[in-house]
């Protein structure tokens, strides 16, 4: 908050940014009535928790800060945003907001999720025939120790941050295949494996979304018989990628590798962000099936998954043989002195990168014989010598130039597995291949709203908070998709959102809030006389606000009765 004074004149700058934005959505939502109805008021409380609730809500949807950054921000912010006048100083700190927290783990979340996924149901009218579900982890720092009463608990497990020395919480999410928004997630202990979620999940979604016929799409650790036979025993359908460990798919590619098989174009998009490539998809001839559940297996080729595998085995490749001639140049010393030693290592080295059979390894021996001196001293016409034979060993490899072939017919081969054998392969392509839009959300997650690293004493708020992080996420994307909607709607192809205007085709909601950075209002009192001020807005903030249906009176937290000077409204109070 800037103050500036001159002779009893005070000016007060008091940020908007994209909040009203945000208002919006937490409004049609009824947000803070579903909220009071889980988290009763107390008599006693300056800003009652759930209050506190949805200005932590405003800060982590907007770029998240520290909870004691956040008195220093909500200071800038223009109070009217929040529904209040002004804040007394020093009644915004981090304890409220962890007491809020607090309050809101004890709350019935489960109930509340409901309400508030079916009040963004009812009001975006989004298509649920389809919903996507992953996991990511979220790594915390320092000690939170304890269990809720849940079972959340930070534990060390498969980290997706690339941290294994640090515990971590398992966040599970699920969105719809309509603008990707969140309907539901779940958070669990660190050390649990996504092969054991889905169930729930499911469950839960039905529950959600009223029958159990949507297509439920998710990645390979659903893919077990536990899990897809009760989803298609309590009618519903999967789609997914089967994972490598399949006999199914050994059998299969090593079929491929040994004959070519007949396949037929199924469907053709330009590449993202290339313009000039195309990537086919084909589909193999054939009826194929699993042996558990026989259920309906697509096999499918990408040109470009083909070029990847190439690159990606290429590149294995040299690292092997980096590895491979360092080894050479250390034989015949310490513990490479001996046949075993040399041909174990170097197959490690193979083994360790699964290129053992692209590679001929061949270890050479040669019989070397040199005198050596018997004792010690320098050497006399005396000195007497005997002979040693040493053998030394020369490694080199080869490429299996047989195998590498082969393996070249089944480069940009997957396999989709539909527990509805009515989706065509085509239908199942598609569905997968929106899986992508749900990673965005995770890295959103992580960027934008910064879930992680965890910073907290109790585990309980660890929990209240992954709450807000769902509605943060909920609330982003419906601005996203009303935004790409209302653009298709109206013709409008693009919007310069980006930096030196330039356009986005699809905006996200990130790059929305960057137009919108800095836009304030002012607070000009002169003799008890208050006159507010404000920026003007560009033409692109009056087109987006103007595509989500807000008016600059709306925008500004404004009465329309109060007359307009100046690009000021003028106020008096005494």
């Amino acid at each position: 908050m800037l103050q500036m004074s001159r002779d009893q004149d005070t000016i007060i700058r008091l940020q908007v940014g994209g909040m009203p934005l945000i208002r919006k959505v937490i409004e049609q939502l009824h947000l803070k009535d579903i909220f009071l109805k889980y988290i009763k008021p107390h008599k006693k409380e300056i800003i009652p928790a759930v209050d506190s609730l949805l200005i932590l809500l405003f800060n982590i949807t907007g770029g998240r800060q520290p909870l004691y950054e956040i008195e220093q921000w909500a200071q800038q912010i223009d109070p009217r945003i929040f529904g209040y006048e002004s804040f007394k100083k020093g009644v915004i700190n981090d304890d409220r907001f962890g007491r809020a927290l607090y309050k809101l783990y004890l709350s019935d979340r489960a109930s509340m999720m409901t309400d508030i996924v079916l009040s963004m149901i009812k009001f975006t009218g989004i298509d649920l025939s389809r919903v996507h579900n992953d996991s990511t982890t979220v790594k915390a720092y320092g000690k939170i120790p304890g269990r809720t009463r849940t079972g959340l608990k930070l534990e060390q497990g498969h980290s997706k941050d690339h941290r294994p020395d640090l515990k971590q919480i398992v966040y599970s999410l699920s969105v719809s295949a309509d603008g990707a928004v969140p309907v539901h997630y779940k958070t669990y202990a660190g050390n649990r494996t996504d092969d054991t979620t889905h169930i729930e999940t499911w469950n839960t979604l039905r529950k959600i979304i009223g029958k159990p016929s949507f297509l439920y799409v998710a990645d390979s650790k659903v893919c077990t018989e536990k899990q897809l036979s009760h989803i298609v025993k309590h009618g519903g359908r999967v789609v997914t990628i089967i994972p490598e460990t399949w006999k199914e798919v050994r059998k299969f590619k090593e079929e491929l590798r040994k004959s070519k098989k007949n396949k037929k174009i199924i469907w053709r998009r330009t590449v993202p962000e290339e313009s000039e490539t195309v990537e086919y998809f084909s589909c193999f001839s054939g009826n194929h099936r699993s042996t558990k559940g026989s259920y309906k297996i697509h096999w499918l080729y990408s040109s470009e998954k083909k070029k990847r595998d190439r690159d990606t085995r290429e590149k294995t490749l040299k690292k092997a043989e980096y590895e491979l001639a360092d080894l050479c140049a250390k034989l015949n010393t310490r513990n490479l002195k001996t046949k075993e030693n040399i041909l174990k290592t170097a197959n490690d080295i193979t083994e360790s990168r699964g290129v053992e059979r692209y590679f001929y390894l061949n270890l050479d021996e040669v019989q070397q014989t040199y005198k050596k001196q018997i004792g010690i001293g320098r050497p006399s016409s005396k000195t007497k010598y005997r002979t040693v034979k040493e053998k030394l060993y020369s490694l080199s490899y080869t490429r299996n130039q047989r195998a590498l072939k082969d393996e070249g017919n089944v480069d940009g081969v997957f396999p989709l597995l539909s527990t509805d054998p009515e989706i065509t392969p085509k239908d199942a392509l598609l569905a997968y291949k929106y899986q992508p839009r749900l990673e965005k959300r995770f890295t959103q997650f992580k960027s934008v709203h910064n879930a992680a690293p965890l910073f907290f004493k109790r585990i309980e708020r660890v929990e209240g908070i992954m709450f807000l992080f769902f509605i943060a996420l909920m609330i982003q994307a419906i601005i996203e998709r009303e935004v790409r909607l209302k653009m298709e709607e109206k013709n409008i192809l693009a919007l310069p959102v980006y930096p030196e205007h330039r356009i986005a085709y699809h905006p996200t909601t990130a790059k929305i809030f960057d137009r919108f950075d800095g836009l304030s209002l002012y607070q000009l009192k002169q003799n008890g006389v208050v006159k507010i001020l404000r920026d003007d807005l560009s033409e692109l903030q009056k087109k987006i606000i103007e595509i989500l249906e807000i008016s600059e009176y709306e925008f500004w937290s404004e009465d329309q009765t109060l007359k307009v000077e100046n690009n000021g409204f003028f106020m008096c109070r005494k």
